[in-house]
């Protein structure tokens, strides 16, 4: 790990006349236009992801182009890693070439990626050993909001980390809420998990039962909407069910079961049960086995029309 301090680098990056940077790590659907809303705020970002194609958009834009993880936390004071699983959040940050091999005592590493407490704690103490500062992070909403910097940011870590960080992803976000000094930020995105993988199945199992009564799916839909039992999320992806447009989704239901796996796991770890969200993720598992994996967590209905079966 380099020895040079993070002091050291924001006044080289002052003399040279340049914001001393963020770097970006991860650009997938929902990293991409997070780290691009960065660079139309006007701070200096340094990108990395193992797709060149998706760094090199982000330097037309504005950016600067790192070959590693490390090289991000080498010429950046803050690294924000925005990946897919707990086993990239380990590559990018433990592994060889990972941000701590990069980083400078001080350096300040955000993670809003949806990610296990396990690894996080992992993630904690090996930056601990390095004198990184590390503030655990989540993000609500999908693709769309991640467009317009309309997120919803949830923070955990040590106050004076967490107050530093925030006014740096105002960019990314219609509300930035400190929840906790720990791992309360990846409890409660896995919270966020949960609700939408049983809220989906159950819309999904009541509007297949009302297809079978005979009633038709956009006006139940319709009528859900317009009454008592309507609700943003249900507003949001009416038009989708309705349409039956499930391709090319925002989450998909891959991504969702990934995401209820973590819950799971977190919730034996805590011995907590749960069989709403288990059960939910065996109809998950259902659609996948049907090769719906890539559709929209909204297409799990159906999931529930192909287990009603034919009625004739």
């Amino acid at each position: 790990m380099k020895l040079e301090n993070e002091q050291g680098t924001a006044q080289r990056g002052k003399a040279d006349g340049a914001s001393p940077g963020i770097g970006f790590i991860g650009l997938g659907r929902m990293g991409e236009p997070m780290a691009r809303n960065l660079i139309s705020a006007g701070h200096r970002v340094v990108v990395h992801d193992i797709n060149r194609a998706k760094v090199d958009d982000l330097v037309a834009a504005g950016a600067e182009a790192a070959g590693s993880a490390a090289e991000v936390a080498k010429r950046t004071p803050v690294s924000i890693t925005m990946v897919l699983s707990d086993a990239v959040l380990r590559t990018v940050v433990l592994g060889p070439e990972g941000v701590l091999e990069g980083a400078s005592p001080g350096h300040l590493l955000c993670d809003l990626s949806t990610v296990s407490p396990t690894v996080t704690r992992e993630v904690d103490e090996e930056a601990a050993r390095g004198q990184v500062r590390f503030v655990r992070g989540a993000v609500a909403g999908s693709v769309i909001p991640a467009q317009e910097g309309k997120l919803a940011v949830f923070l955990s870590g040590p106050a004076d980390d967490v107050a530093e960080v925030t006014p740096l992803l105002e960019p990314l976000a219609a509300s930035i809420r400190g929840v906790g000094s720990n791992e309360e930020a990846v409890y409660l995105k896995l919270v966020h998990s949960a609700l939408v993988a049983v809220y989906s199945a159950m819309i999904g199992e009541a509007l297949s039962f009302g297809e079978r009564g005979g009633l038709d799916l956009s006006e139940m839909v319709t009528i859900l909407e317009q009454g008592p039992l309507g609700s943003k999320q249900l507003s949001l992806k009416a038009p989708m069910v309705m349409d039956r447009d499930f391709e090319n989704p925002p989450s998909d239901v891959n991504t969702a079961a990934k995401d209820v796996d973590l819950v799971l796991d977190a919730a034996r770890e805590l011995a907590v049960p749960m069989p709403l969200i288990s059960a939910a993720r065996q109809v998950m598992a259902f659609q996948q086995s049907r090769g719906g994996g890539k559709r929209d967590i909204w297409s799990i209905l159906e999931a529930f029309e192909a287990l009603a079966g034919d009625p004739s």
